[in-house]
């Protein structure tokens, strides 16, 4: 399969929405699933090259930057509108 541009928020919503629909065809349903999962090959692949890229620019080693990584993450706030509302891991302030 071809490269293809990274879907927009907006592209999603229109396969969920497509997905949940009662009349979807098995031939549309497969469609959707492999780009779908395109995209996501896509995004990881993006992730894991400007993983690698920094890490050695930084000179790290992977477990310095893992160990970097899980403390941002057990450190930042979600954005609003939180997408893991229901995430213990949730650190937004109430409303």
């Amino acid at each position: 399969m071809a490269a293809q541009p990274a879907l927009t928020n907006e592209q999603i919503d229109a396969y969920r929405k497509r997905l949940s629909a009662t009349d979807v065809e098995p031939g549309e349903l497969r469609e959707i699933a492999l780009r779908l999962l395109a995209d996501n090959d896509e995004w990881y692949s993006r992730a894991d090259h400007w993983r690698e890229s920094y890490r050695l620019a930084a000179g790290m080693t992977d477990d310095e930057l893992n160990a970097r990584i899980a403390i941002d993450e057990a450190t930042k706030r979600h954005p609003r509108p939180c997408p893991f509302p229901e995430s213990p891991d949730c650190s937004c302030p109430g409303d």
